[in-house]
């Protein structure tokens, strides 16, 4: 059973990894793949304007 899994994902798997991404297995023929670079961004605040 984890040999199919492995041969169902081994493609996205490889891509993922030479891309610099991160393979979270989730299930059975289930993968989350994320970039580390989102970690990077950052939320921007809003500025509250100061009426006088």
């Amino acid at each position: 059973m984890a040999w199919t899994d492995r041969e169902i994902c081994m493609e996205p798997d490889e891509f993922a990894h030479r891309m610099g991404w991160t393979v979270k297995r989730t299930g059975f023929g289930a993968r989350r793949y994320r970039d580390p670079r989102f970690d990077q961004l950052r939320v921007s605040y809003r500025v509250i304007e100061e009426v006088s």
